[in-house]
């Protein structure tokens, strides 16, 4: 791509010279040589401010909504909307792509089901997967937008906060195969309700074409009974699966009767596991030549990643939390043996005004569990903390609940700790201070 056609598939005005492009960025302090610097207006920031750091860093472009003159050498194409140019640069290289997308939605497990179908179709043929989480309405096209071509698979992830926003996405990504790993309560400040979770999740089935197939727990027929090639998972699914044995290693597990192991502590990865396999099944693969590959497969930072120190041994799960994920986690941790067993739990944002009943599900939840200590951080987490009847501590802050570590490190030392909360929480950070106070 050049230059001269990037102004035409964003209907834009160039200025400058006709410069061959190698891909396309919307952070100027990770431009590299050759890149077209996207110029975003932001919450927080207007990327406007920074195109002569863009410039400065090798950037041999820039899409802006403002008039600019370009240094000599480069280009700018002036647009009335740089994100709708990017969103056009995307459905251009999508309408380009002959090979197959898979596009994975869902309330919890998007991007292990994103991670894990990218691993197994890596076996057939060269993948492009979104880079980390890039499922957003920015994140996304600038993903697609930097897609090669000559791939034979895209896998794609799609996230929302409320409605429209995957329909949206859909419309740029067109998959031929679409997952929804799971459905339960999240977003519900911007989706307001679980009956709107389902119908924007069920926004990825839009744009439905005759080479479309649609892979959903076996629980989601009832939501989406218009859709006519489907392949489901769950206990009454196609694909069943059934847990032998679960421990810090993994978990072994039968698939429709055949062995298979996971390195992840997740009964919730069972469901992407066969997620996955609808995919392959959807593509006309055997899933039973993928076992080996299972074995290979390990979680993405911050999902329920073991990490052995000298003397703890901590499950990160700390990428995000709500009910679903959260529930899932604690059911894991029940099921593993082990002396001494403490969970840390940080808030689950985004809950509106479900917040304090969904918080305190979760100490109801607990009250049927065995742990050793639960340690509630947070303001909502407090509702779970007062249904929690077991031996509790809550902290309004991180930093008030590290300054009781450092004088009590006897809590922690030996144990086998969850961390989980919302991404909001970081709750990683708590990490290298247990590492130390257990020492």
């Amino acid at each position: 791509m050049d230059a001269q056609l990037l102004s035409l598939i964003t209907r834009g005005k160039l200025k400058g010279e006709n410069k061959s492009i190698k891909s396309f960025s919307i952070d100027s302090r990770k431009i590299q040589e050759g890149e077209v610097f996207v110029a975003l207006k932001g919450s927080r920031f207007d990327g406007h401010d920074f195109i002569n750091d863009a410039f400065k860093k090798g950037a041999v472009g820039v899409i802006s909504e403002k008039d600019i003159k370009p240094p000599k050498g480069k280009f700018v194409i002036r647009v009335n909307s740089s994100l709708e140019a990017l969103r056009k640069i995307a459905e251009y290289k999508r309408k380009k792509f002959r090979g197959k997308v898979i596009g994975v939605a869902g309330s919890a497990g998007k991007t292990t089901t994103k991670e894990l179908i990218a691993h197994l179709l890596s076996l057939k043929g060269k993948v492009f997967k979104t880079p980390g989480n890039l499922n957003s309405q920015i994140g996304l096209p600038l993903a697609v937008a930097n897609a090669p071509t000559d791939a034979d698979f895209w896998v794609l992830e799609l996230g929302a906060s409320q409605l429209g926003e995957v329909k949206r996405l859909v419309e740029i990504t067109l998959p031929h195969v679409r997952v929804i790993t799971a459905l339960g309560e999240e977003h519900l400040e911007g989706f307001g309700n679980l009956e709107n979770v389902i119908k924007g999740n069920g926004e990825i089935f839009e744009y439905w074409n005759e080479e479309s197939v649609a892979i959903i727990p076996d629980y989601a027929k009832k939501y989406y009974p218009y859709l006519k090639k489907t392949i489901t998972f769950g206990n009454e699914g196609e694909l069943k699966g059934k847990i032998i044995e679960v421990n810090l290693d993994g978990i072994k597990f039968l698939v429709n009767g055949r062995e298979f192991f996971v390195h992840i502590i997740s009964l919730g990865v069972i469901d992407n596991v066969l997620a996955a396999f609808g995919v392959l099944k959807a593509l006309g693969y055997n899933c039973e030549e993928f076992g080996n590959a299972i074995k290979t497969f390990r979680p993405a930072w911050g999902r329920m990643e073991i990490l052995k120190f000298n003397n703890v041994i901590i499950i990160n799960d700390a990428y995000n939390s709500n009910p679903l994920s959260l529930k899932n986690a604690i059911n894991t941790l029940n099921l593993i043996n082990h002396p001494k067993k403490i969970l840390i739990l940080g808030d689950m944002l985004e809950l509106g005004i479900y917040s304090k009943a969904l918080h305190k599900e979760i100490g109801e939840l607990l009250n049927k569990k065995s742990f050793n200590l639960v340690i509630f951080l947070g303001k909502e987490m407090y509702y779970a903390y007062k249904a929690y009847s077991g031996e509790k501590l809550h902290f309004k802050t991180k930093q008030s609940f590290e300054n009781f570590l450092r004088s009590s490190p006897h809590l922690v030392r030996n144990g086998l700790i969850l961390i989980k909360g919302s991404r909001g929480m970081r709750l990683e950070e708590l990490i290298p201070i247990i590492k130390e106070v257990s020492q």
